[in-house]
């Protein structure tokens, strides 16, 4: 006979009225809850997404290989390089993004306008984007969202920000 984790080779559970297996502890039955709780937070930390790592240079840095994943496997944003974080009216912004392989198109949203990045190779894309000029009232921090869209429609959305002097 089995009760929780306890072999077969023990006797068998015996309850108090306090919900407590006999003669457990309440420090031990807190030490076993707690192990408990730790599992499930490790759990629920290794499903969520990891966020993109972001790099922003003069330079591409070394290239980063996309991962390849199924056609139906939800898409991920894996790195993202810009070239300046700090721009002003007529500059080149340049960038490049790396994804898993079965992401079919890349898109920068900044407010309600939608670029198309330009798709390099399998999880490649690039792009540049002439910094337009902003009135002096508008001159602030911008998050800009990078959308990337498998062939079925999934999608993953990561974000950069961006300041304007």
């Amino acid at each position: 006979m089995k009760c929780g984790f306890i072999s077969v080779l023990q006797p068998p559970c015996v309850r108090t009225l306090e919900g407590r297996r006999y003669g457990e502890t309440k420090s031990r039955q807190m030490r076993r809850l707690s192990m408990v709780v730790i599992f499930l937070v490790a759990c629920t930390h290794a499903a969520s997404p990891v966020a993109p790592r972001v790099a922003v240079g003069d330079e591409l840095p070394t290239a980063v290989e996309a991962p390849i994943v199924r056609a139906d496997a939800q898409p991920r944003i894996v790195r993202i390089w810009v070239s300046q974080d700090a721009v002003s009216t007529g500059d080149l912004l340049s960038g490049h993004v790396t994804t898993t392989t079965n992401v079919a198109a890349v898109y920068l949203r900044l407010g309600p306008r939608l670029v198309p990045m330009r798709r390099a190779s399998f999880g490649q894309f690039a792009g540049s984007f002439r910094v337009p000029w902003v009135p002096p009232f508008l001159h602030r921090s911008y998050t800009v969202s990078l959308v990337a869209v498998s062939g079925s429609g999934r999608k993953a959305q990561a974000e950069v920000t961006i300041h304007y002097r």
